[in-house]
């Protein structure tokens, strides 16, 4: 009975290890704990996600191999189709000490909050490659009325 219980801890052990950073369908968790929304479909492809916490606009950047990155530049625009002008550049070398696939970065000085804001990435890989992703759309907070009291 004793190595059978053993063996049960050892076993839900070893799936906690191999699906650690992964949620309930394998999808890669973030560091703040939240899925991702999309997985890359090739280890050189990054993904874009965007996000306002508080005042900040962050960033989340996921690789299934950030090693052949090696710089990002976060773009910003008001308009989807043009007019984007880099906000962050990020050289990957600097983050890969504290995780091979994951970085997040802020947006230092993001456009009004009451304003739809696109974000889009290009990458430069280690030879030297580039490419541009699609945009990623950040909708705007909206100013919500307090709801009135209606005395009966």
């Amino acid at each position: 009975m004793k190595k059978s219980i053993l063996f049960l801890a050892a076993l839900v052990f070893a799936f906690q290890s191999m699906y650690a950073g992964t949620g309930a369908d394998g999808t890669p968790v973030r560091k703040d704990g939240k899925e991702w929304l999309f997985k890359p479909l090739a280890a050189t492809d990054v993904s874009l996600e965007v996000e306002r916490i508080g005042g900040e606009v962050m960033v989340h950047l996921y690789s299934q191999n950030m090693r052949n990155v090696d710089v990002i530049y976060v773009e910003r625009s008001s308009d989807p189709t043009s007019g984007f002008t880099r906000c962050q550049s990020v050289k990957v070398a600097d983050f890969l000490i504290k995780s091979k696939n994951y970085i997040e970065v802020s947006d230092a000085n993001p456009a009004s909050a009451n304003l739809d804001s696109y974000y889009r990435i290009r990458t430069i890989g280690t030879k030297g490659e580039t490419k541009t992703y699609a945009p990623v759309d950040l909708a705007p907070l909206y100013q919500v009325d307090p709801l009135e009291v209606v005395e009966k």
